[in-house]
């Protein structure tokens, strides 16, 4: 890391990478991980000039890759010389400081990838308070690797090296960092507090929009509200929350928070971080989950908003699934989805199909349901 206290805001447009996938257990799982790792580097402005897909009996503790397979990327940078190499897989501490150490370049895993990108997507203060505590931890785990390396370097038992000396400032200085994030995150969430009990005094109901990243809340919640929040096809492009009235017929208003995107297999401490905007989750209303139908990972989809419902503890919450994007389905896929799937609503928020449908059903759940 070149600066010990952040991850480094390096200006990543325009620079070439190799992107390291593995194979998974199932052939699918292998190609919706490719097309995600894709997706991530591009939404920070990569140029991948090339792909490995690298069938991994053993996890070398040392190196992750086995000698035939770092020789080979070796060889290839030694060519090519990419300015990052970025592995689908998460990498130990020690694991990521030896690869770079073989290869002579920044390696980026997965978790820090995403890092990356809500360092560059946070706008608000709450939003950067939670990427800032995120990315501390993260480092935290990194420096740990490296003194446990640089422990060799005092020779022996209760003794310490000048390279684990100038380790221990830098950790505690960021463990300060962290408590004074965490102290100010409760205070966020008392924010919040206030807010939602002046919600209720208004005595509107509040929406909570779910889903995965790139699904398209923010171009649904601007069709609902008439607003113009930031749209952008990348992957996290909102980190920060936001609440629009939204009028659903009847002379009926409710309103809708959207959150944090979603991600497959996201690391529980980024959930962790991003606690204090998804339990607005937990005290509204209705949680409204928004699924891409385009896609060819809706399984996952479904699997990734079901692991985090577990987590925050609202599995039983009265919730509407919202099929988007349906304007990207051909007419025959259209008919076989509406069929199949008669319990959500299916929309379009580019170009409006469907949004009435969801108003008349946000109204039956918000407002009519003791007559149902």
């Amino acid at each position: 890391m070149k600066n010990i206290d952040q991850l480094p805001n390096e200006p990543f447009v325009g620079k070439k990478i190799f992107l390291v996938n593995f194979k998974k257990r199932y052939t699918r799982d292998t190609q919706e991980e490719i097309t995600e790792l894709q997706s991530l580097s591009r939404t920070l402005g990569f140029v991948i000039l090339k792909e490995y897909l690298i069938k991994l009996n053993y996890v070398n503790p040392a190196t992750y890759l086995g000698a035939g397979k770092l020789n080979e990327l070796k060889k290839d940078t030694d060519v090519l010389t990419p300015s990052f190499i970025v592995f689908s897989d998460d990498l130990s501490p020690i694991q990521q400081r030896n690869l770079e150490e073989s290869l002579g370049l920044q390696v980026i895993d997965r978790t820090g990838l995403i890092l990356h990108i809500f360092g560059n997507h946070a706008k608000t203060k709450e939003g950067k308070i939670q990427v800032e505590l995120a990315q501390l931890d993260y480092i935290l785990s990194r420096l740990t690797g490296h003194g446990i390396e640089l422990s060799r370097i005092g020779g022996g038992f209760a003794t310490k090296g000048p390279g684990e000396m100038k380790l221990e400032v830098h950790r505690r200085r960021i463990k300060s960092r962290i408590y004074k994030l965490r102290r100010e995150i409760k205070g966020v969430e008392k924010h919040r507090k206030i807010i939602r009990e002046s919600k209720r005094r208004e005595n509107f109901p509040v929406v909570a929009l779910m889903g995965y990243t790139n699904v398209g809340k923010s171009r649904l919640l601007n069709r609902l509200s008439s607003s113009d929040l930031y749209v952008a096809n990348k992957l996290f492009a909102t980190l920060d929350p936001v609440t629009r009235a939204v009028h659903i017929g009847n002379e009926k208003i409710c309103l809708v928070s959207d959150t944090v995107g979603l991600l497959y297999n996201i690391p529980h401490h980024l959930i962790e971080a991003f606690k204090s905007t998804l339990e607005e989750v937990k005290y509204a209303d209705l949680i409204m989950v928004v699924f891409d139908i385009s896609k060819n990972n809706l399984a996952r989809q479904k699997d990734t908003v079901s692991d985090v419902f577990k987590m925050l503890g609202v599995d039983d919450k009265k919730r509407i699934d919202v099929y988007n994007k349906i304007d990207l389905l051909a007419p025959e896929e259209k008919n076989i989805m509406q069929n199949n799937l008669s319990d959500g609503v299916l929309v379009s928020a580019v170009t409006g199909e469907g949004i009435e449908n969801l108003k008349e059903r946000l109204r039956e759940n918000l407002y009519d349901y003791e007559r149902v």
